[in-house]
């Protein structure tokens, strides 16, 4: 009679902190990943929350895990969880600068971080939402918002009219 060995079990943080050793690129971005996020069910687990991850399992349970975990770079995960734009598909303008331009990952990011300062700054004048809805012109923001003038502003707002062009042709 064949012996049944038990498979060998081990702590979840255990399994967890080789996980993130083992990544090595976003899961949005494609960037290589020298610090990261990891995601599980849509949120992000902190370091303290997966060194109290002491349960023991074994390799079974862990793959029905690990395909519900996500590793992002802190760019990706920064605008993905810790941000909550009101004007703008932030999310979807940053994947279309990754996808669909040459651009490089500095650059990109610069255009996202513009355009969420100036989703901040509607935000903060109270900006009708409704005017958005009714395809306002970018250059109404600009004159709407002072702050929104400035040559850094305009220039992501070009890039975002690009995204919602292409967005329309497809």
């Amino acid at each position: 009679m064949p012996r049944i060995i038990p498979s060998k079990k081990r702590p979840l943080s255990r399994y967890l902190k080789d996980y993130k050793h083992s990544q090595t690129h976003c899961s949005q971005c494609g960037k290589v990943l020298d610090r990261m996020a990891l995601v599980f069910r849509g949120k992000i687990i902190s370091k303290e929350t997966i060194a109290r991850m002491d349960k023991s399992i074994d390799e079974q349970v862990w793959l029905n895990v690990q395909s519900e975990l996500t590793a992002l770079c802190r760019f990706c995960s920064e605008i993905a969880y810790n941000s909550a734009p009101s004007y703008f598909d932030i999310m979807a303008f940053k994947q279309y600068l990754f996808e669909q331009t040459e651009m490089n990952h500095s650059t990109i990011r610069e255009y996202v971080v513009r355009l969420r300062r100036l989703d901040e700054m509607l935000v903060a004048h109270n900006y009708p939402a409704e005017q958005f809805a009714d395809g306002i012109s970018h250059q109404r923001i600009i004159d709407d918002v002072p702050y929104a003038a400035h040559a850094n502003y305009r220039i992501a707002l070009r890039k975002y009219d690009q995204y919602l062009a292409w967005q329309k042709s497809y």
